[in-house]
């Protein structure tokens, strides 16, 4: 479950936030001044998302090696489609 907190309540709760995070899975988005600023989320979640992001850059390196000459942009927009098909399918 994700939910919003002011960040003056997410100070407030800090300890309890963290136990419903790393047991329940929930996660929240702070938010300051009504503008979301930070992500409160279980840490097996933002490890994936590093490990994704890592893999995409090395897959964008990777494209880039082999095709020195291929518009940067074109590259990018190729990468980001094999990114949307791949996880449509996992899906």
């Amino acid at each position: 479950m994700e939910r919003r907190l002011g960040i003056s309540e997410a100070r407030r709760q800090l300890a309890d936030l963290v136990e419903q995070v790393r047991y329940k899975k929930d996660s929240y988005i702070i938010v300051r001044r009504g503008r979301p600023t930070a992500a409160l989320v279980p840490v097996d979640v933002y490890e994936s998302w590093k490990r994704e992001r890592e893999q995409l850059f090395a897959t964008i390196r990777k494209i880039q090696g082999t095709n020195p000459d291929a518009d940067p942009d074109e590259v990018m927009r190729d990468v980001l489609e094999a990114q949307r098909e791949a996880r449509a399918a996992a899906d």
